[in-house]
């Protein structure tokens, strides 16, 4: 697949000493989860008809998760409510994040346990929310109930999700170019901090509360760090921001349990293990004679020459490389360089018991109280029958300091809810989590472009990774979608049914305007039309009574 020249690259070039090179038609650069996603389908697209070759430049040996997990276990017969999508199978009603798990576990005859997928279990699903008083209530649904709220609370939060959801279908439709109004309301999300859109959208401590903590499961990192236009990406990518909080969140599990995404980068791995090469570290990317991207490594070493380069390293690695202004601006330079990471810390905990089962509820716990703000029991997954020794919670904490032990707390909030046998587990763990890269205000709006247009015709960015830890659909998806983008470059014609479909997710809602108002109409925008009506109302009245006179 890989061609290596026999000679040196004899072309004179200034300060530059002969190297030996390796040429193929397209480098993927990064074995990171969507590098080794774009390698592996291009393969599987093109086989022997083309060069493809994978740079490897990590130095940490990858291994397969030691956690009790069936990944190996027969695959489960489809339901007969599904629907074949080319060669795979996919329920009808799944959302984005289920759509690509579920796409390439099927590719590997992986199954992916249905806890992991956030569907309902056969067991009662009866979960507790904890307010900020230390206040319990049950939740008996598996998906959003909160009727624990009072009527304005519920109603204002509703209006909110319905909001974000709204402006989410309006940001992401289909093939949109964005007119001058919309651009303006790009740029808003975009520059508005996530706290700062709560604040203004929302009344009640309550509500403000539960979407905070949403926030900060979802992304891994504060509301103030968090754009309202990157938030509003994960909503588009699981069709809704209702799933995000009490309910089958995919993404929560994911994060929450890595070993999905260690198995496909496993296997995966395999199915590109002839075409990747070890590569010493890139020092250098550029262009020669506007034909070729050259990758130059440390003196002495070899080089690597493409017709089409894809990116896929994390921006921390392409911080250390040099690429001519031709291929990457300043500017992309600068939003690249100033991407932190969003880190939260996760916690394990074991019991000789159930203690929670006791009390009859399943283990899930949504908490604004802190420092627990999510937990779940650890499901068994064991595919050779064995069952754990202990019972385990699993689960995220809100923290001040990364560096503290929160044990304690963890410990009197576990006795608050289920008594004082939860006063001395068998273990507790924690662990910080580096989640995601979230882009500072103001620069997400152009990585969303940068990541979905070629800068020029030698490189594509589509394969950025900026997800981590967690979101292992994310990661998959930013593949795939580097794949797509790849072929529309190189053989468009080579499209199938299922690429085109996967290009027009989600769908666009069409409602009258309107209704649409109503429907995302918050309460404090209720009260300013209210002000506003009773004011022109009170102008009339003063106008007729001027005429009158």
């Amino acid at each position: 697949m890989v061609t290596s020249s026999t000679k040196a690259d004899k072309t004179y070039r200034p300060n530059r000493s002969l190297k030996n090179s390796i040429k193929a038609d397209i480098i993927i650069l990064g074995c990171s989860l969507p590098g080794i996603v774009t390698a592996h389908k291009l393969k599987k697209k093109f086989g022997d008809t083309m060069d493809i070759m994978v740079l490897d430049l990590s130095t940490t040996i990858r291994q397969i998760s030691k956690g009790n997990v069936a990944f190996d276990a027969e695959h489960v017969t489809p339901d007969q409510n599904d629907t074949e999508v080319g060669n795979t199978v996919i329920q009808q009603n799944t959302h984005l994040t289920n759509f690509f798990l579920t796409k390439y576990a099927l590719d590997f005859n992986i199954p992916i346990p249905t806890a992991l997928l956030g569907q309902r279990m056969d067991e009662p699903d009866i979960k507790i929310f904890q307010h900020l008083n230390g206040l319990c209530v049950d939740l008996n649904s598996s998906y959003h109930d909160f009727e624990y709220l009072n009527f304005l609370e519920r109603f204002e939060l509703k209006q909110y999700q319905r909001l974000l959801d709204d402006s989410m279908h309006s940001l992401f439709k289909i093939d949109s170019t964005p007119t001058a109004s919309e651009q303006k309301l790009l740029l808003y999300y975009d520059q508005t901090s996530m706290e700062k859109h709560l604040s203004a959208e929302l009344l009640f401590t309550t509500s403000k509360e539960i979407m905070r903590t949403t926030v900060r499961l979802v992304c891994g990192a504060s509301p103030k760090h968090v754009s309202v236009l990157f938030f509003l990406h994960q909503c588009y990518r699981t069709s809704s921001c209702t799933n995000h909080l009490d309910g089958d969140n995919v993404r929560i599990r994911e994060k929450l349990l890595g070993y999905c995404r260690k198995r496909l980068a496993i296997k995966l791995l395999q199915s590109t293990e002839d075409i990747t090469l070890k590569a010493k570290p890139i020092t250098e990317i550029r262009t020669y004679s506007n034909q070729e991207v050259i990758l130059e490594t440390m003196l002495g070493e070899t080089n690597y020459i493409c017709n089409l380069l894809a990116m896929a390293l994390s921006p921390e690695q392409l911080n250390e490389i040099t690429v001519e202004t031709r291929l990457m601006s300043e500017n992309e330079v600068t939003i690249t360089e100033r991407m932190m990471k969003g880190r939260i810390k996760s916690f394990l905990i074991q019991y000789e018991t159930n203690i929670w089962r006791k009390h009859g509820y399943s283990g899930d716990i949504v908490s604004v109280r802190g420092p627990i703000i999510w937990a779940t029991e650890r499901p068994r997954l064991s595919g050779t029958g064995a069952t754990e020794k202990y019972a385990t919670l699993m689960g995220y904490l809100d923290v001040k300091n990364l560096e503290t032990n929160y044990k304690d707390g963890v410990v009197e909030q576990l006795v608050l809810l289920f008594g004082e046998e939860a006063r001395n587990p068998v273990l507790y763990s924690e662990k910080i989590v580096n989640d995601i890269l979230v882009p500072r205000l103001g620069d997400y709006l152009k990585l969303y472009r940068m990541t979905r247009q070629h800068s020029s015709k030698y490189l594509v960015w589509a394969a950025l990774d900026i997800f981590a830890d967690g979101d292992v659909a994310g990661a998959i998806e930013a593949g795939h979608r580097a794949y797509l983008h790849l072929i529309s470059l190189l053989r468009p014609q080579s499209k199938n049914f299922e690429d085109v479909v996967l290009g027009q997710w989600p769908s666009t809602l069409l409602e009258w305007r309107l209704i649409r108002t109503i429907r995302t109409t918050s309460l404090i925008g209720a009260v300013q039309y209210l002000i506003y009506g009773t004011a022109v109302l009170y102008g009339l009245h003063l106008l007729r009574s001027y005429f009158r006179r």
